[in-house]
């Protein structure tokens, strides 16, 4: 029996997948709208950390892996801190 991992299993899954979805939504949303978002200041030191950078890569496969929406969303809201904080670096 193969299971289509795109659909929802249940409620709680359907309601986990809208939620992480819309939030990532006004995420991105937030940061389209402002030329220069502040980051926390610890968000800015742990640029520097290489498993820092391999753990976003990690969370967009993961929420990829999950739900596609999901994925797309997280990988816009990754894409947009990666490019602040090339500038701000």
């Amino acid at each position: 029996m193969d299971v289509d991992s795109s659909e929802p299993s249940g409620p709680i899954d359907m309601f986990l997948r809208m939620t992480l979805v819309l939030a990532l939504f006004g995420w991105n949303v937030f940061e389209g709208l402002s030329l220069r978002t502040p980051y926390p200041a610890t968000m800015v030191a742990l640029w520097d950390s290489p498993l820092w950078r391999i753990s976003l890569l990690l969370v967009v496969w993961l929420g990829a892996e999950w739900c596609p929406s999901l994925g797309i969303m997280t990988a816009i809201a990754t894409v947009s801190y990666i490019v602040d904080m090339i500038q701000i670096i």
